[in-house]
């Protein structure tokens, strides 16, 4: 039997807080809006062995390859008399993309009292967690990708998956939700989240989210508590743990979502070392298993200006219910930063991957499996 969860409770947290404001909140001056974001350009050389579902070698890529990712972020918050701060963030890519507004929501935060997000964001237990550091080209949800360094087999779907990521979105990715951060005691933090639907890309949903038990995944609940701490003189420790669950629409499967992750980084002077680890179980719609794990670990090394970094990350979901076979992804990541200037950042590095697909789906038109090495530098500018 399937139960919802978290809805009243988030409700009443959010009804509570916004209750125990002073009676005069108004502003002292009205928002205004400040420009933020990055944008980032890439040269990727790398000529990967592809084959399709039959085996076959039909598919031609170009070594030398150009890549961007950028966005532009439309940020603004006042502080009213009550002292009370009102925010907002609007987050747009700056390239043409069916997921034109990336993230849009708004938060409402105070010190002692914590912060509360709505909108379209990313869930508690994926903002909160921890993960391996990288030396500046970075593999868990992270660059290659993200800027597709390489073709990957037909079917993976990146973060809404474990086939890349640790962080838990299991296709929530930026859906509307409500968030509950607390302020950090004695280090610690907790994090809580109620998505109503499940909707990556965050479109402004249909109040219509089954017809005849199909539709979307349904009252998401996610949880996240982390941790950090000094351990010695100069060294910190940072812990996370997370949870993700939602009710899948009985016509799209038996099992409802859920996933659970957790990490840990240890930080040493100039030196850092982690792991992170997700499991994830559940059918999703179109057909699809989000039965899979993912964990990577690494180590980096900061002086100056310059950083360099190691990192490995495996990826395994099952995908399509229909074939079988499960798909794998393993990246590993030798890079280095070097700092320009505030905000400006050279990045450049080795990679190797190997990325298997399900034949089935694949067929003899699309890859199947993607492996090789590469090179990849790029120019990461923040304003």
């Amino acid at each position: 039997m399937r139960r919802s969860h978290g809805t009243a409770a988030t409700l009443a947290t959010l009804a509570a807080t916004l209750a125990a404001l002073p009676g005069d909140t108004r502003a002292a001056e009205p928002i205004q809006l400040h420009i933020e974001g990055g944008h980032q350009q890439w040269l990727v050389a790398s000529q990967p062995e592809l084959k399709n579902g039959q085996g076959e070698h039909p598919f031609d890529t170009a070594v030398v390859d150009q890549k961007h990712n950028s966005e532009v972020w439309f940020t603004g918050e006042t502080l009213l008399t009550s002292g009370l701060t009102v925010g907002l963030t609007v987050q747009l890519e700056a390239n043409t993309v069916a997921d034109q507004i990336d993230e849009s929501f708004l938060f409402l935060k105070s010190g002692p009292s914590g912060m509360l997000q709505l909108g379209d964001t990313d869930n508690a237990a994926y903002k909160m967690a921890v993960t391996a550091p990288t030396g500046g080209v970075t593999i868990n949800d992270g660059d290659l990708v993200g800027i597709e360094a390489f073709p990957l087999p037909a079917g993976f779907d990146g973060t809404n998956t474990t086939i890349d990521s640790t962080p838990l979105t299991l296709t929530d990715d930026d859906s509307g939700k409500f968030s509950f951060y607390s302020p950090r005691y004695a280090g610690l933090q907790i994090g809580l989240s109620y998505i109503p639907q499940f909707e990556a890309g965050g479109d402004n949903n249909n109040s219509i989210a089954r017809v005849n038990g199909s539709g979307r995944i349904t009252n998401g609940v996610a949880a996240a508590v982390n941790y950090t701490s000094p351990v010695a003189a100069e060294a910190t420790l940072d812990v996370s743990f997370g949870w993700l669950r939602g009710e899948t629409p009985p016509a799209e499967g038996t099992s409802d979502v859920w996933g659970l992750s957790a990490g840990v980084l240890l930080t040493w002077g100039a030196l850092e070392i982690g792991t992170s680890v997700a499991y994830a179980n559940g059918d999703a719609p179109a057909g699809r298993s989000l039965d899979g794990y993912a964990y990577d670990i690494g180590i980096a090394y900061t002086t100056g200006p310059y950083r360099v970094g190691l990192t490995y990350i495996k990826g395994v979901s099952a995908g399509s219910r229909a074939d079988s076979a499960r798909q794998y992804l393993d990246q590993v990541s030798l890079s280095g930063t070097y700092r320009l200037g505030p905000g400006v950042d050279l990045v450049a590095g080795l990679f190797a991957f190997d990325a298997d697909g399900e034949k089935e789906v694949a067929g003899a038109g699309e890859v199947a499996s993607s492996s090789g090495i590469g090179f990849a530098s790029g120019l990461k500018i923040r304003f």
